[in-house]
Protein backbone atom coordinates (compact mmCIF):
# COMPACT_ATOMS: atom_id res chain seq x y z
CA UNK A 1 0.00 0.00 0.00
CA UNK A 2 2.85 2.41 0.79
CA UNK A 3 4.25 1.95 -2.70
CA UNK A 4 0.93 2.92 -4.26
CA UNK A 5 0.64 6.01 -2.04
CA UNK A 6 4.17 7.03 -3.01
CA UNK A 7 3.40 6.63 -6.71
CA UNK A 8 0.18 8.66 -6.41
CA UNK A 9 1.90 11.41 -4.42
CA UNK A 10 4.78 11.53 -6.89
CA UNK A 11 2.35 11.77 -9.80
CA UNK A 12 0.48 14.61 -8.03
CA UNK A 13 3.73 16.52 -7.55
CA UNK A 14 4.65 16.16 -11.23
CA UNK A 15 1.19 17.20 -12.43
CA UNK A 16 1.08 20.08 -9.92
CA UNK A 17 4.46 21.39 -11.09
CA UNK A 18 3.32 21.30 -14.72
CA UNK A 19 0.05 23.07 -13.91
CA UNK A 20 1.74 25.82 -11.90
CA UNK A 21 4.01 26.69 -14.83
CA UNK A 22 1.02 27.36 -17.08
CA UNK A 23 -1.53 28.57 -14.54
CA UNK A 24 -0.10 32.11 -14.26
CA UNK A 25 -1.24 33.01 -17.78
CA UNK A 26 -4.42 30.96 -17.51
CA UNK A 27 -5.31 32.78 -14.25
CA UNK A 28 -5.15 36.23 -15.86
CA UNK A 29 -8.76 37.13 -16.69
CA UNK A 30 -9.82 38.76 -19.94
CA UNK A 31 -11.04 42.20 -18.84
CA UNK A 32 -10.88 45.91 -19.48
CA UNK A 33 -9.94 48.33 -16.69
CA UNK A 34 -10.55 52.06 -16.92
CA UNK A 35 -8.77 54.59 -14.74
CA UNK A 36 -11.17 56.59 -12.59
CA UNK A 37 -10.91 60.08 -11.16
CA UNK A 38 -7.52 61.61 -10.57
CA UNK A 39 -4.17 59.90 -11.00
CA UNK A 40 -1.36 60.68 -8.58
CA UNK A 41 2.23 60.77 -9.82
CA UNK A 42 5.71 61.72 -8.80
CA UNK A 43 8.53 62.16 -7.86
CA UNK A 44 7.09 65.68 -7.51
CA UNK A 45 3.58 64.90 -6.26
CA UNK A 46 0.98 65.92 -8.82
CA UNK A 47 -2.59 65.03 -9.70
CA UNK A 48 -4.22 64.92 -13.11
CA UNK A 49 -7.28 63.49 -14.84
CA UNK A 50 -6.81 59.82 -15.66
CA UNK A 51 -7.91 58.66 -19.12
CA UNK A 52 -5.99 55.36 -19.27
CA UNK A 53 -7.58 52.09 -20.38
CA UNK A 54 -5.88 48.74 -19.73
CA UNK A 55 -7.15 45.72 -21.70
CA UNK A 56 -6.17 42.19 -20.66
CA UNK A 57 -6.57 39.57 -23.41
CA UNK A 58 -5.09 36.05 -23.48
CA UNK A 59 -2.35 36.91 -20.96
CA UNK A 60 -1.35 40.12 -22.77
CA UNK A 61 -1.81 43.75 -21.69
CA UNK A 62 -2.84 46.51 -24.09
CA UNK A 63 -2.73 50.17 -23.00
CA UNK A 64 -4.19 53.43 -24.32
CA UNK A 65 -5.03 56.89 -23.07
CA UNK A 66 -6.41 60.14 -24.44
CA UNK A 67 -4.36 61.08 -27.49
CA UNK A 68 -2.68 57.65 -27.79
CA UNK A 69 -3.96 54.67 -29.73
CA UNK A 70 -4.00 51.28 -28.04
CA UNK A 71 -0.70 49.42 -28.15
CA UNK A 72 0.60 46.07 -26.88
CA UNK A 73 2.40 46.74 -23.60
CA UNK A 74 3.65 43.37 -22.32
CA UNK A 75 2.70 39.88 -21.12
CA UNK A 76 0.81 39.64 -17.81
CA UNK A 77 1.42 37.22 -14.94
CA UNK A 78 -0.62 36.62 -11.81
CA UNK A 79 1.85 36.71 -8.92
CA UNK A 80 -0.72 36.41 -6.12
CA UNK A 81 -4.48 36.11 -6.04
CA UNK A 82 -5.72 39.40 -7.51
CA UNK A 83 -2.22 40.78 -8.14
CA UNK A 84 -0.98 40.97 -11.73
CA UNK A 85 2.37 42.20 -13.03
CA UNK A 86 3.23 43.42 -16.51
CA UNK A 87 6.52 45.21 -17.11
CA UNK A 88 6.62 48.27 -14.81
CA UNK A 89 2.92 47.89 -13.92
CA UNK A 90 1.47 46.14 -10.87
CA UNK A 91 -2.31 45.71 -10.70
CA UNK A 92 -3.94 45.03 -7.33
CA UNK A 93 -7.61 44.07 -7.70
CA UNK A 94 -10.39 43.08 -5.31
CA UNK A 95 -11.68 39.51 -4.96
CA UNK A 96 -13.87 39.66 -8.10
CA UNK A 97 -11.50 41.77 -10.27
CA UNK A 98 -14.00 44.65 -10.45
CA UNK A 99 -11.99 47.43 -8.81
CA UNK A 100 -8.53 48.16 -7.51
CA UNK A 101 -5.52 50.17 -8.52
CA UNK A 102 -2.43 50.03 -10.70
CA UNK A 103 1.02 51.33 -9.83
CA UNK A 104 3.29 52.19 -12.74
CA UNK A 105 6.83 52.53 -11.43
CA UNK A 106 9.58 53.38 -13.86
CA UNK A 107 12.74 55.18 -12.90
CA UNK A 108 12.36 58.00 -11.80
CA UNK A 109 8.58 58.42 -12.27
CA UNK A 110 5.67 56.61 -10.67
CA UNK A 111 1.90 56.90 -11.08
CA UNK A 112 -1.08 55.37 -9.26
CA UNK A 113 -4.53 54.99 -10.84
CA UNK A 114 -7.79 53.78 -9.30
CA UNK A 115 -9.46 51.24 -11.59
CA UNK A 116 -12.94 50.11 -12.56
CA UNK A 117 -12.80 46.75 -14.38
CA UNK A 118 -15.29 44.74 -16.44
CA UNK A 119 -15.02 41.30 -18.08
Amino acid sequence: MRGLVGIVLGWCLVVGANLSATSAVAAVPNMTCRAEGKAVGGPVLQQYDATDVFRFTAGKLYHRWSGREEYFYNDVSEVQLGRYVSGHMTFVLDYDNRSGYVVIAGNPDWTVYNLNCKP
